[in-house]
C-alpha cells in the first residue's frame, strides 16, 4: 500500500465531508485547525472527488505503484473545465500496459506523456519554470529517458525557437535587474559554485541556439575525434555536477512538483 496517496485521500476525504455540512466557511476554519493551507487542501479535496471507490480498488488491486501525485495529475481541470483523465480511462490502460511490460511503478512523466500533458519545450529550457529538463529526464524511468530526451533534441526548430525565446527573456531580465556594483566581499564556496553552473548552463544554451540542426556542418576526422573528446569531457563534467549537487537538489524537486498545478475547485 502507498501510505503517502491512501493518507491524502483519507484527508480528501474528510474536506469533502466537511464541505458537505458546513460550506465554504466550515472548510476553511477547518484547514486553518489542522494548519492544512487551502489551496492544498483544495487539491486534496477535489482529487479526492475524482478518485472514486472503484478507481481507488482498481489501483490498490493493480500491484502497480501509482502516487498520489500521479492521480492528482489525471485529476487537474483543463481549459475545458473537465478533468484531463476523466474517470482515469488513461490511467487504466497505463496499467494494462505495465502489466504486459512487467512495469512495476508509473511516474508522473509517463502519465503525463500519456495524457498529452507533459510540461512545454520552452518551460523545461526556462530556468524560471516550475519543471526543468533535468526534473523531467529524473522522473523517467531508465528505459524512457533517453528516447525522451532525443525527442526533445530533435524537435529541431521547436528547440531553436524555445530556446531563443528564453535566452532573450534572460537578458530582458539582465537589462531590468542590472545595477551598480554594492561591493560586499568575495562569495562564499557555494554561492561561487552556483554561479559558475548557471553560466555554464546559459552557456550550453547559447551553444545550442547558435549550432540548430538546420546548420549544415561536415568534420573532418580530426575535427570529429576533437568533438568526440569534448563531448565524454561533457559527460563527465554533467556527472560530477550530479554527484556535488545531486543529493541536495532533490528534495528541492520534490517541493517543486508538489507545489505545481495545484487545483483550485
Amino acid at each position: 500500500m502507498d501510505d503517502g496517496r491512501e493518507n491524502r485521500l483519507v484527508i480528501g476525504d474528510k474536506l469533502l465531508a466537511v464541505t458537505a455540512m458546513g460550506g465554504d466557511g466550515d472548510f476553511d476554519r477547518y484547514c486553518d485547525e489542522i494548519s492544512l493551507n487551502p489551496r492544498t487542501a483544495r487539491q486534496y479535496r477535489h482529487t479526492a472527488r475524482m478518485c472514486t471507490p472503484p478507481v481507488r480498488q482498481l489501483v490498490a488491486d493493480s500491484g502497480v505503484h501509482v502516487s498520489y501525485s500521479v492521480l492528482r495529475e489525471g485529476a487537474r481541470l483543463a481549459s475545458s473545465g473537465k478533468p484531463y483523465d476523466e474517470g482515469y480511462s488513461t490511467l487504466r490502460a497505463v496499467i494494462g500496459e505495465a502489466h504486459q511490460s512487467g512495469g512495476t511503478r508509473i511516474s508522473v512523466a509517463h502519465y503525463q506523456r500519456a495524457l498529452g500533458t507533459g510540461p512545454a519545450l520552452q518551460d523545461l529550457l526556462n530556468p524560471c519554470g516550475d519543471t526543468s529538463v533535468a526534473d523531467y529526464l529524473r522522473a523517467l524511468p531508465p528505459h524512457e529517458r533517453d528516447k525522451a530526451l532525443r525527442d526533445l533534441v530533435e524537435k529541431s526548430d521547436e528547440v531553436h525557437d524555445a530556446m531563443k525565446r528564453v535566452m532573450d527573456e534572460k537578458r530582458r531580465r539582465d537589462r531590468e535587474t542590472r545595477g551598480p556594483e554594492c561591493g560586499g566581499g568575495r562569495p562564499d564556496r557555494a554561492q561561487a559554485m552556483a554561479r559558475d553552473l548557471v553560466r555554464l548552463r546559459d552557456q550550453a544554451t547559447a551553444f545550442m541556439n547558435r549550432y540548430p540542426p538546420s546548420y549544415a556542418v561536415d568534420f573532418t576526422e580530426e575535427q570529429q575525434a576533437a568533438c568526440e573528446e569534448a563531448l565524454g569531457t561533457m559527460e563527465v563534467l554533467a556527472t560530477w555536477i550530479r554527484v556535488r549537487v545531486g543529493d541536495r537538489t532533490t528534495a528541492a524537486s520534490r517541493e517543486r512538483v508538489e507545489a505545481r498545478d495545484l487545483v483550485a475547485v
